[in-house]
């Protein structure tokens, strides 16, 4: 069946709910003439508006379409309802670009942002019409890639995917183009990526046990991740996507820079996207101006994991100033950063809305704060929230965590009454607490800590019920962190649970508070046998599945760090200090663009 015939004349598009999802053809899409084009699928394993809110997707999509020999087409998967029609129907997953079966494509590249998706590849195969093993594909079945930030433990997942790609991916779209422009057969060309940096193909690896109960790869050398240089020299995308609904970031979005060197224990994409590249203030206000006129927003994000860190980012602002007042468009500044130093420079941004600001503490004791090396006092966040409510916030979103390593009941005790402190210090009405729950992540100091269990999780969330007096407390699902951190650690015999879940229990968008189940886990954990005190207790072994992945982070490095946590020791920002060693720079030829002095 024709499908765009079926979307248009069917009836369908008034029988589900955001009809929009599944047309396509918003301002600025892309539209090629497919002959003789290499015919490329992004996937976003989630809803459309989760997908074309994130700026990696976009990057890529008009990354490969700079190419004139390229096709790149957008692949997202349906709400629950259009799954069901699709079925009753037997349409399979389409591109939104021109409708055509995934399954007819030369690649498609899966972005991997979090691991409670895994379930959603799984549908979004089964929907496509694909094997879902990749040992099931045959010629004439696309190659599959996953790449993103949970392709640094590829193995929970590595039974489905054909290649993984860890690093910044516009390094890597003329190594693909060049394998698939090649008269080479499927197979050969899988073994072209085995062969390219930066790639891991499971099926060339024969796995071991470790001792420990791991199934891991057994590896010569590691797959190392792939870093751009020079952010300058990266197209980004002016002309985006404007989609025809409200999606999660519906604004224009400049990327001005990659990484962050703060350092907290906990963060994996602190570790995943080192070294911090910027863009020159100049190119950011040229890309800035030219992405509000191509896409005609009302506001501006500069992108980053902590913008308030860009070393000229007045200066980006006091040029972008008049344009942005005249205009009417407000900015927004994503950061993790928790100053007065952040606050004076958001109260200089033309539009800024003082309705809510948000800032992390993450733990309410100092003690705490060093362990994880989240360099800020209790004076300072003090002092940040009455200079809020002097420059005319009206609303505060604090976000701390809970089951961090060494944390005792006084140090939960402590979120409480640091929430009574800014109350009292800001006579704020409007105060949210939002705690999530510590995951421990591969490539991270904390990597081989233990994720404590919901039962513990249960006794630390009835101390923090006395926040409820004086602020709103939202609490994250132990239940959900407890899958999450199991994806997280696993190694290849959790495929097997995920395939089972997904295809038997039908769990579906899991990321959802709404849609996860845990007893459709809990079920298919016990029938597998699953020890998940396995994966979830304190690791005593350096082999871990994730490890022949390589970041470039020394293993000296993050011995140190988990020495100093121990001692509740603190290292500054390399940026603002010194070389702290960590070993990326050295390795990538990068340098730190604001550190003058190295340690020797």
């Amino acid at each position: 069946m024709n499908i765009g015939k079926w979307l248009f004349s069917s009836g369908v598009l008034h029988r589900v709910r955001k009809p929009a999802r599944y047309i396509g053809g918003e301002y600025n899409d892309i539209i090629k003439k497919p002959k003789n084009k290499i015919r490329i699928g992004l996937m976003f394993p989630d809803l459309y508006e989760v997908g074309m809110s994130h700026t990696g997707f976009q990057i890529l999509f008009h990354a490969f379409n700079l190419k004139e020999n390229v096709f790149a087409e957008r692949i997202f998967l349906p709400w629950k309802d259009m799954i069901t029609e699709m079925k009753n129907a037997n349409i399979p997953l389409y591109t939104l670009e021109t409708y055509t079966p995934i399954n007819e494509l030369d690649l498609i590249g899966i972005t991997l942002q979090y691991e409670l998706s895994y379930t959603n590849i799984i549908h979004a195969l089964k929907l496509a019409k694909i094997p879902i093993y990749s040992k099931d594909r045959s010629e004439n079945n696309p190659i599959i890639i996953a790449g993103g930030p949970s392709a640094s433990n590829p193995e929970p997942i590595a039974d489905f995917i054909d290649a993984f790609y860890n690093g910044d991916g516009e390094v890597v779209i003329d190594d693909i183009i060049k394998i698939l422009s090649s008269d080479k057969t499927r197979e050969e060309k899988i073994k072209d990526l085995h062969n390219t940096e930066g790639f891991y193909v499971p099926k060339y690896y024969e796995l071991k046990e470790n001792g420990a109960g791991f199934v891991v790869p057994n590896y010569e050398k590691r797959i190392k991740i792939r870093k751009i240089k020079d952010l300058n020299n990266a197209e980004f995308p002016i002309n985006q996507i404007v989609p025809k609904i409200r999606t999660i970031h519906n604004r224009a979005i400049v990327e001005i820079m990659r990484g962050c060197n703060r350092g907290c224990r906990f963060c994996h994409a602190g570790f995943y996207y080192r070294p911090v590249r910027e863009r020159t203030a100049n190119e950011i206000i040229k890309l800035s101006l030219e992405t509000l006129e191509k896409t005609g927003y009302n506001e501006l994000s500069l992108l980053s994991l902590s913008t308030l860190d860009y070393s000229d980012l007045e200066t980006v602002l006091n040029k972008l100033e008049p344009f942005l007042k005249e205009n009417r468009i407000s900015i927004s500044l994503p950061s993790s950063r928790v100053d007065k130093f952040g606050l004076e420079i958001g109260s200089k941004i033309s539009g800024a809305r003082k309705t809510g600001l948000t800032f992390a503490p993450e733990a309410g004791s100092q003690r705490l704060r060093d362990v994880i090396n989240k360099n800020i006092t209790e004076k300072e966040i003090l002092d940040v929230a009455e200079y809020a409510k002097k420059s005319g916030w009206r609303r505060i979103k604090l976000y701390f965590m809970i089951g961090l390593p060494n944390e005792t009941e006084e140090d939960v005790k402590a979120i409480v009454e640091l929430t009574k402190k800014i109350k009292q210090k800001t006579k704020i009405k409007d105060i949210t607490v939002n705690v999530s729950i510590f995951i421990p992540k591969p490539h991270t100091p904390f990597e081989k800590e233990r994720f404590y269990q919901p039962k513990e999780i249960k006794e630390k969330i009835k101390i923090l019920n006395e926040v409820r007096k004086i602020a709103k407390l939202k609490v994250h699902d132990p239940y959900v962190s407890l899958i999450e951190a199991l994806l997280s650690r696993g190694d290849r015999k959790i495929s097997e649970l995920i395939y089972k879940v997904a295809l038997e229990e039908n769990a579906i968008f899991d990321e959802w508070d709404e849609e996860f189940d845990f007893r459709k886990w809990a079920r298919k954990i016990n029938e597998l046998e699953i020890d998940t005190q396995k994966y979830l207790g304190k690791l005593e072994t350096n082999d871990l599945p994730w490890k022949i992945i390589d970041i470039l982070i020394k293993d000296e490095f993050i011995n140190n760090e988990i020495e100093n946590s121990k001692i509740e020791k603190t290292i500054d920002d390399c940026r603002w200090s010194v070389c702290t060693l960590c070993g990326v720079c050295i390795k990538t030829g990068l340098n730190n663009v604001i550190a003058k002095q190295v340690k020797k």
